[in-house]
């Protein structure tokens, strides 16, 4: 089962699929949780954003979700080829940072 967050992004994973949701964040960037009184623990607050087949998947969309939302105009393939091995580079990051050697 997965379940990763990157940056405000909150992936997870039954045996169908993995989900890529948007966290909401407080002032502080801390993901903002709601009480469910039925189950009695916190759950993050999110919005749904995909639904796909494999963690692969999700990282592809997310990417180009990453890249149709950001602040910055691409206008040449040349930018947009920087920018997705930009955002490549963080997930890998990320996942040598948060995932044990070994694994």
């Amino acid at each position: 089962m997965i379940d990763m967050k990157i940056d405000q992004y909150h992936l997870t994973s039954d045996k169908y699929e993995v989900k890529v949701n948007r966290m909401s964040l407080d002032s502080h960037g801390h993901p903002v949780t709601s009480y469910d009184e039925k189950s009695g623990i916190n759950r993050l607050v999110e919005a749904p954003l995909a639904h796909c087949k494999n963690v692969e998947d999700a990282l592809r969309w997310l990417r180009g979700y990453l890249i149709r939302t950001g602040s910055e105009h691409i206008k040449t393939v040349d930018q947009l080829a920087i920018k997705s091995h930009e955002i490549e580079r963080q997930f890998d990051t990320y996942i040598k940072e948060c995932v044990p050697e070994g694994l």
